[in-house]
Protein backbone atom coordinates (compact mmCIF):
# COMPACT_ATOMS: atom_id res chain seq x y z
CA UNK A 1 0.00 0.00 0.00
CA UNK A 2 1.34 3.91 -0.46
CA UNK A 3 2.72 5.42 2.41
CA UNK A 4 4.61 8.23 3.67
CA UNK A 5 8.62 9.40 3.89
CA UNK A 6 9.96 12.79 4.16
CA UNK A 7 10.43 14.37 0.88
CA UNK A 8 13.80 15.26 0.17
CA UNK A 9 13.65 18.67 -2.16
CA UNK A 10 12.38 22.17 -0.87
CA UNK A 11 11.49 23.00 -4.42
CA UNK A 12 7.49 23.63 -4.20
CA UNK A 13 7.21 22.99 -7.58
CA UNK A 14 7.98 19.28 -7.01
CA UNK A 15 5.52 18.05 -5.00
CA UNK A 16 3.22 16.79 -7.19
CA UNK A 17 5.72 14.64 -8.71
CA UNK A 18 7.28 13.48 -5.07
CA UNK A 19 5.05 10.67 -3.71
CA UNK A 20 6.81 8.57 -1.59
CA UNK A 21 5.44 5.03 -0.49
CA UNK A 22 7.53 3.85 2.38
CA UNK A 23 6.79 4.77 6.30
CA UNK A 24 9.62 5.75 8.68
CA UNK A 25 8.53 7.04 12.18
CA UNK A 26 10.05 10.62 12.21
CA UNK A 27 10.86 12.87 15.35
CA UNK A 28 7.22 15.59 15.29
CA UNK A 29 9.03 18.89 14.93
CA UNK A 30 6.71 21.56 13.84
CA UNK A 31 9.13 21.20 10.26
CA UNK A 32 8.34 17.46 9.85
CA UNK A 33 4.66 18.08 10.73
CA UNK A 34 4.07 20.57 7.69
CA UNK A 35 6.14 19.13 5.54
CA UNK A 36 4.14 16.09 6.14
CA UNK A 37 0.64 17.51 6.34
CA UNK A 38 1.99 18.78 2.58
CA UNK A 39 2.80 15.74 1.30
CA UNK A 40 0.04 13.56 2.40
CA UNK A 41 -1.97 16.16 0.42
CA UNK A 42 -0.20 16.42 -2.62
CA UNK A 43 -0.49 12.67 -2.34
CA UNK A 44 -4.05 12.73 -2.40
CA UNK A 45 -3.91 15.20 -5.23
CA UNK A 46 -1.91 12.78 -7.62
CA UNK A 47 -4.26 9.80 -6.47
CA UNK A 48 -7.54 11.98 -7.76
CA UNK A 49 -5.95 12.95 -10.76
CA UNK A 50 -4.17 9.46 -11.49
CA UNK A 51 -7.83 8.11 -11.32
CA UNK A 52 -9.54 10.86 -13.63
CA UNK A 53 -6.75 9.38 -15.88
CA UNK A 54 -7.71 5.80 -16.05
CA UNK A 55 -11.68 6.60 -15.89
CA UNK A 56 -11.39 8.57 -18.67
CA UNK A 57 -8.66 7.34 -20.49
CA UNK A 58 -10.31 3.79 -20.39
CA UNK A 59 -13.69 5.54 -21.64
CA UNK A 60 -12.52 7.34 -24.38
CA UNK A 61 -10.88 4.46 -25.49
CA UNK A 62 -13.28 2.13 -25.30
CA UNK A 63 -16.06 4.21 -26.90
CA UNK A 64 -13.53 4.77 -29.98
CA UNK A 65 -13.26 1.16 -30.42
CA UNK A 66 -16.54 0.74 -30.36
CA UNK A 67 -16.95 3.36 -32.82
CA UNK A 68 -14.46 1.42 -35.24
CA UNK A 69 -15.87 -1.71 -34.94
CA UNK A 70 -19.66 -0.21 -36.02
CA UNK A 71 -18.23 0.95 -39.26
CA UNK A 72 -15.36 -1.28 -40.22
CA UNK A 73 -16.72 -3.23 -43.52
CA UNK A 74 -14.23 -6.25 -43.11
CA UNK A 75 -14.29 -9.31 -40.96
CA UNK A 76 -14.36 -9.00 -37.16
CA UNK A 77 -11.47 -11.06 -37.46
CA UNK A 78 -9.09 -8.96 -38.97
CA UNK A 79 -7.01 -6.15 -36.90
CA UNK A 80 -6.90 -8.04 -33.26
CA UNK A 81 -3.36 -7.09 -33.36
CA UNK A 82 -3.33 -3.99 -34.43
CA UNK A 83 -5.88 -3.29 -32.38
CA UNK A 84 -3.80 -4.49 -29.26
CA UNK A 85 -1.01 -2.77 -30.43
CA UNK A 86 -2.89 0.69 -30.13
CA UNK A 87 -2.75 -0.13 -26.43
CA UNK A 88 0.67 0.51 -25.92
CA UNK A 89 1.91 1.95 -29.71
CA UNK A 90 1.05 5.59 -28.65
CA UNK A 91 3.80 5.62 -25.44
CA UNK A 92 6.02 8.34 -27.66
CA UNK A 93 3.68 11.23 -26.47
CA UNK A 94 5.11 10.39 -22.54
CA UNK A 95 8.33 11.40 -24.07
CA UNK A 96 8.02 14.82 -24.01
CA UNK A 97 7.27 15.32 -20.39
CA UNK A 98 9.99 12.43 -19.26
CA UNK A 99 12.81 14.64 -21.39
CA UNK A 100 11.96 17.69 -20.02
CA UNK A 101 12.12 16.19 -16.61
CA UNK A 102 15.87 14.85 -16.77
CA UNK A 103 16.67 18.31 -18.62
CA UNK A 104 15.38 20.81 -15.31
CA UNK A 105 16.38 18.07 -12.92
CA UNK A 106 19.66 17.56 -14.59
CA UNK A 107 19.54 13.82 -13.98
CA UNK A 108 21.90 11.72 -15.35
CA UNK A 109 20.45 8.37 -15.21
CA UNK A 110 17.29 6.19 -15.09
CA UNK A 111 16.20 4.85 -12.09
CA UNK A 112 13.98 1.45 -12.73
CA UNK A 113 16.35 0.60 -15.48
CA UNK A 114 19.85 1.51 -14.15
CA UNK A 115 20.54 -1.74 -12.05
CA UNK A 116 18.92 -0.80 -9.32
CA UNK A 117 16.16 -2.98 -9.20
CA UNK A 118 15.83 -6.55 -9.64
CA UNK A 119 16.79 -7.74 -13.36
CA UNK A 120 14.61 -10.70 -12.36
CA UNK A 121 11.46 -8.73 -11.51
CA UNK A 122 11.66 -6.32 -14.75
CA UNK A 123 12.00 -9.32 -16.76
CA UNK A 124 8.84 -11.20 -15.41
CA UNK A 125 7.39 -7.73 -16.19
CA UNK A 126 8.54 -7.44 -19.95
CA UNK A 127 7.29 -11.71 -19.97
CA UNK A 128 4.03 -10.77 -18.45
CA UNK A 129 3.07 -7.86 -20.37
CA UNK A 130 3.88 -9.37 -23.89
CA UNK A 131 1.88 -12.62 -22.49
CA UNK A 132 -1.23 -10.47 -21.37
CA UNK A 133 -1.01 -7.97 -24.93
CA UNK A 134 -1.34 -11.53 -27.22
CA UNK A 135 -3.76 -12.41 -24.84
CA UNK A 136 -5.77 -9.47 -25.17
CA UNK A 137 -5.10 -10.01 -29.14
CA UNK A 138 -6.87 -13.39 -28.87
CA UNK A 139 -9.61 -12.70 -26.36
CA UNK A 140 -10.71 -9.46 -28.73
CA UNK A 141 -11.47 -11.96 -31.03
CA UNK A 142 -12.97 -14.21 -29.15
CA UNK A 143 -14.79 -12.28 -26.95
CA UNK A 144 -18.60 -11.71 -28.74
CA UNK A 145 -18.21 -15.74 -29.19
CA UNK A 146 -19.51 -15.88 -25.68
CA UNK A 147 -22.95 -14.28 -24.17
CA UNK A 148 -21.78 -11.16 -22.57
CA UNK A 149 -22.82 -12.10 -18.92
CA UNK A 150 -20.26 -15.42 -19.00
CA UNK A 151 -17.03 -12.70 -20.33
CA UNK A 152 -18.05 -10.18 -17.59
CA UNK A 153 -18.40 -12.34 -14.88
CA UNK A 154 -15.04 -14.43 -15.94
CA UNK A 155 -12.90 -10.95 -16.20
CA UNK A 156 -14.04 -9.33 -13.09
CA UNK A 157 -12.18 -12.19 -11.20
CA UNK A 158 -9.23 -10.30 -12.18
CA UNK A 159 -10.15 -8.22 -9.15
CA UNK A 160 -9.69 -12.08 -6.17
CA UNK A 161 -6.22 -12.53 -8.69
CA UNK A 162 -5.08 -9.25 -7.90
CA UNK A 163 -5.62 -9.63 -4.32
CA UNK A 164 -4.00 -13.00 -4.16
CA UNK A 165 -1.08 -12.00 -5.80
CA UNK A 166 -0.49 -8.63 -3.88
CA UNK A 167 -0.90 -10.89 -0.93
CA UNK A 168 2.33 -12.81 -2.32
CA UNK A 169 4.63 -10.31 -4.22
CA UNK A 170 3.61 -6.91 -2.09
CA UNK A 171 2.72 -8.61 1.45
CA UNK A 172 -0.20 -6.66 1.88
CA UNK A 173 -2.10 -6.70 4.67
CA UNK A 174 -5.93 -6.57 4.03
CA UNK A 175 -8.58 -5.46 6.69
CA UNK A 176 -13.09 -5.92 5.93
CA UNK A 177 -13.17 -2.59 4.34
CA UNK A 178 -10.21 -4.22 1.74
CA UNK A 179 -12.77 -7.27 1.35
CA UNK A 180 -16.17 -4.44 1.38
CA UNK A 181 -14.78 -2.79 -1.70
CA UNK A 182 -13.74 -5.75 -3.71
CA UNK A 183 -17.43 -7.29 -2.94
CA UNK A 184 -18.66 -3.98 -4.02
CA UNK A 185 -16.28 -3.93 -6.92
CA UNK A 186 -17.23 -7.23 -8.45
CA UNK A 187 -20.75 -6.02 -8.51
CA UNK A 188 -19.96 -3.09 -10.21
CA UNK A 189 -19.01 -5.60 -13.03
CA UNK A 190 -21.36 -8.40 -12.51
CA UNK A 191 -24.55 -6.03 -12.65
CA UNK A 192 -22.95 -4.58 -16.19
CA UNK A 193 -24.15 -8.06 -17.59
CA UNK A 194 -27.06 -7.14 -18.10
CA UNK A 195 -26.16 -4.24 -20.28
CA UNK A 196 -24.42 -5.43 -23.76
CA UNK A 197 -20.65 -5.29 -24.16
CA UNK A 198 -18.70 -1.78 -24.05
CA UNK A 199 -16.08 -2.50 -26.07
CA UNK A 200 -17.35 -3.09 -29.18
CA UNK A 201 -20.55 -3.92 -30.61
CA UNK A 202 -22.59 -6.95 -29.90
CA UNK A 203 -23.00 -10.19 -32.32
CA UNK A 204 -25.78 -12.84 -32.75
CA UNK A 205 -24.74 -15.53 -30.41
CA UNK A 206 -22.86 -18.50 -31.11
CA UNK A 207 -21.65 -21.75 -29.29
CA UNK A 208 -18.73 -21.43 -27.13
CA UNK A 209 -16.35 -23.63 -25.28
CA UNK A 210 -14.70 -23.96 -22.94
CA UNK A 211 -11.06 -23.04 -24.69
CA UNK A 212 -12.65 -19.30 -25.08
CA UNK A 213 -13.13 -18.66 -21.20
CA UNK A 214 -10.11 -20.03 -20.78
CA UNK A 215 -8.71 -16.81 -22.76
CA UNK A 216 -11.12 -14.68 -20.57
CA UNK A 217 -9.04 -16.32 -17.40
CA UNK A 218 -5.90 -15.70 -19.03
CA UNK A 219 -6.35 -12.16 -19.91
CA UNK A 220 -7.57 -11.68 -16.17
CA UNK A 221 -4.41 -13.52 -14.44
CA UNK A 222 -1.95 -12.17 -16.92
CA UNK A 223 -3.32 -8.37 -15.74
CA UNK A 224 -3.67 -8.89 -12.10
CA UNK A 225 -0.18 -10.65 -12.10
CA UNK A 226 1.52 -7.29 -14.56
CA UNK A 227 -0.04 -4.82 -12.10
CA UNK A 228 1.34 -6.67 -8.74
CA UNK A 229 4.71 -7.25 -10.74
CA UNK A 230 5.17 -3.60 -11.31
CA UNK A 231 4.18 -2.79 -7.87
CA UNK A 232 7.33 -5.08 -6.45
CA UNK A 233 9.48 -3.05 -8.85
CA UNK A 234 8.34 0.25 -7.49
CA UNK A 235 8.83 -1.74 -3.96
CA UNK A 236 12.65 -2.31 -5.02
CA UNK A 237 13.13 1.07 -5.89
CA UNK A 238 11.60 2.44 -2.55
CA UNK A 239 13.93 0.47 -0.54
CA UNK A 240 17.02 0.99 -2.40
CA UNK A 241 16.85 4.58 -2.21
CA UNK A 242 16.00 4.64 1.62
CA UNK A 243 19.11 2.43 2.33
CA UNK A 244 21.23 4.89 -0.21
CA UNK A 245 22.42 8.13 1.65
CA UNK A 246 22.52 10.12 -1.73
CA UNK A 247 19.24 9.05 -3.30
CA UNK A 248 16.09 10.90 -2.78
CA UNK A 249 12.63 9.39 -2.97
CA UNK A 250 11.27 8.43 -6.59
CA UNK A 251 9.43 10.96 -7.98
CA UNK A 252 6.25 10.14 -10.30
CA UNK A 253 8.47 10.33 -13.64
CA UNK A 254 9.18 6.10 -12.97
CA UNK A 255 5.92 5.82 -13.80
CA UNK A 256 6.61 7.09 -17.00
CA UNK A 257 9.85 5.70 -16.88
CA UNK A 258 7.91 2.22 -16.49
CA UNK A 259 5.74 2.51 -19.52
CA UNK A 260 7.54 3.60 -21.74
CA UNK A 261 10.09 1.29 -21.69
CA UNK A 262 7.70 -1.46 -21.55
CA UNK A 263 5.68 -0.23 -24.26
CA UNK A 264 8.36 0.05 -26.32
CA UNK A 265 9.24 -3.78 -26.22
CA UNK A 266 6.06 -4.68 -26.48
CA UNK A 267 5.13 -2.15 -29.33
CA UNK A 268 8.39 -3.58 -31.44
CA UNK A 269 7.46 -7.49 -30.83
CA UNK A 270 3.61 -6.73 -31.86
CA UNK A 271 4.66 -4.59 -35.06
CA UNK A 272 6.86 -7.69 -35.70
CA UNK A 273 3.54 -9.82 -35.48
CA UNK A 274 1.24 -7.60 -37.31
CA UNK A 275 4.11 -7.56 -40.04
CA UNK A 276 4.29 -11.54 -40.15
CA UNK A 277 0.74 -12.02 -39.88
CA UNK A 278 -0.09 -9.97 -42.84
CA UNK A 279 -2.23 -7.61 -40.95
CA UNK A 280 -0.81 -4.23 -42.18
CA UNK A 281 -2.40 -4.96 -45.54
CA UNK A 282 -5.57 -4.88 -43.79
CA UNK A 283 -5.76 -1.23 -42.43
CA UNK A 284 -5.24 -0.09 -45.79
CA UNK A 285 -8.24 -1.52 -46.68
CA UNK A 286 -9.94 -0.54 -43.60
CA UNK A 287 -9.41 3.03 -44.19
CA UNK A 288 -10.36 2.87 -47.73
CA UNK A 289 -14.09 0.96 -46.35
CA UNK A 290 -14.43 2.58 -43.56
CA UNK A 291 -18.08 3.97 -43.49
CA UNK A 292 -17.12 7.39 -42.44
CA UNK A 293 -14.35 8.43 -44.42
CA UNK A 294 -10.17 7.46 -44.09
CA UNK A 295 -9.80 10.62 -42.56
CA UNK A 296 -12.02 9.39 -39.67
CA UNK A 297 -10.62 6.17 -39.72
CA UNK A 298 -6.84 7.72 -38.67
CA UNK A 299 -8.65 10.15 -36.06
CA UNK A 300 -10.63 7.00 -34.51
CA UNK A 301 -6.87 4.79 -34.41
CA UNK A 302 -5.20 7.88 -33.13
CA UNK A 303 -7.44 8.69 -31.00
CA UNK A 304 -7.21 5.17 -29.27
CA UNK A 305 -3.44 5.26 -29.10
CA UNK A 306 -3.84 8.19 -26.77
CA UNK A 307 -6.53 7.32 -24.86
CA UNK A 308 -4.77 4.07 -23.94
CA UNK A 309 -1.68 5.65 -22.66
CA UNK A 310 -4.00 7.85 -20.59
CA UNK A 311 -5.44 4.94 -19.16
CA UNK A 312 -1.92 3.57 -18.47
CA UNK A 313 -0.45 6.59 -16.45
CA UNK A 314 -3.60 6.52 -14.55
CA UNK A 315 -3.36 2.77 -13.74
CA UNK A 316 0.52 2.12 -12.86
CA UNK A 317 0.35 5.68 -11.19
CA UNK A 318 -2.31 4.49 -8.92
CA UNK A 319 0.01 1.33 -8.78
CA UNK A 320 2.74 3.69 -7.79
CA UNK A 321 0.95 5.96 -5.51
CA UNK A 322 -1.24 3.30 -3.94
CA UNK A 323 -1.35 -0.56 -4.34
CA UNK A 324 -1.90 -3.15 -7.68
CA UNK A 325 -5.42 -3.65 -5.85
CA UNK A 326 -6.75 0.28 -5.59
CA UNK A 327 -6.26 0.14 -9.53
CA UNK A 328 -7.83 -2.67 -10.47
CA UNK A 329 -10.82 -1.63 -8.49
CA UNK A 330 -10.40 1.24 -10.32
CA UNK A 331 -9.99 -0.18 -13.57
CA UNK A 332 -12.90 -2.19 -13.04
CA UNK A 333 -15.20 0.24 -11.37
CA UNK A 334 -14.93 2.03 -14.50
CA UNK A 335 -16.85 -0.66 -16.63
CA UNK A 336 -20.49 0.54 -15.65
CA UNK A 337 -19.60 4.24 -16.50
CA UNK A 338 -18.14 3.02 -20.12
CA UNK A 339 -21.62 0.45 -20.48
CA UNK A 340 -23.63 3.86 -19.70
CA UNK A 341 -21.54 6.06 -22.30
CA UNK A 342 -21.83 3.61 -24.83
CA UNK A 343 -25.59 2.80 -24.14
CA UNK A 344 -26.28 6.60 -24.57
CA UNK A 345 -23.61 7.45 -27.49
CA UNK A 346 -24.63 4.17 -30.13
CA UNK A 347 -27.57 3.10 -28.78
CA UNK A 348 -29.91 5.94 -28.21
CA UNK A 349 -32.78 3.41 -27.43
CA UNK A 350 -31.36 1.44 -24.88
CA UNK A 351 -32.62 3.38 -21.15
CA UNK A 352 -30.76 3.81 -17.95
CA UNK A 353 -32.26 0.46 -16.16
CA UNK A 354 -32.20 -0.42 -12.67
CA UNK A 355 -29.58 -2.62 -12.87
CA UNK A 356 -27.28 0.46 -14.48
CA UNK A 357 -27.84 2.08 -11.36
CA UNK A 358 -26.73 -0.57 -9.04
CA UNK A 359 -23.53 -1.40 -10.72
CA UNK A 360 -22.55 2.49 -10.83
CA UNK A 361 -23.93 2.47 -6.84
CA UNK A 362 -21.77 -0.27 -6.09
CA UNK A 363 -19.47 1.20 -8.08
CA UNK A 364 -19.34 4.46 -6.11
CA UNK A 365 -19.30 2.35 -2.70
CA UNK A 366 -16.44 0.59 -3.81
CA UNK A 367 -14.15 3.19 -4.60
CA UNK A 368 -15.09 5.23 -1.55
CA UNK A 369 -14.43 2.31 1.11
CA UNK A 370 -11.00 2.00 -0.66
CA UNK A 371 -10.69 5.88 -0.19
CA UNK A 372 -11.36 5.20 3.40
CA UNK A 373 -8.98 2.75 3.62
CA UNK A 374 -6.30 5.27 2.67
CA UNK A 375 -7.29 7.47 4.39
CA UNK A 376 -7.60 5.64 7.54
CA UNK A 377 -3.66 4.30 7.40
CA UNK A 378 -2.28 7.79 6.82
CA UNK A 379 -4.47 9.05 10.20
CA UNK A 380 -3.04 5.37 11.78
CA UNK A 381 0.63 6.45 10.72
CA UNK A 382 -0.20 10.23 11.74
CA UNK A 383 -0.96 9.11 14.85
CA UNK A 384 2.44 7.07 15.49
CA UNK A 385 4.09 9.71 14.49
CA UNK A 386 2.91 12.39 17.09
CA UNK A 387 3.12 9.65 19.94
Amino acid sequence: MGHNQPMQSSNPQEHFVQIALDIEHRLTTPISLTSDSNQRRNQWVTIIICTILAVTGQCIARLLENYYFLHKNLSRRRGILTQTLLQVVGFPILLLPFLLHFLIKKQKQLLIFSGETSLKHLAITYSILCIYMFCQAFFSDVRNQIPYRVFTLTYTTQLLFTLIFSKYYNDIKFNRWTFISLILAVLAGAFTLYTFSAGSPIYGKKSYGYGIINVAFGAAIFFSLLLCIIRKVFEELISFCNTSTNRKQPSFVVVLEMIIFLSLVVTIILVAAVLISGEHHDMKKEMETFTKGDIAYVRTMVGQAVAWQIYWVGIVGLVFAVSAVFSNVISVCTWPIVSLLVAFLYNTHDHFDVFRGIALGAAALSVSCYIYIIHKEKSDDDDQSTS
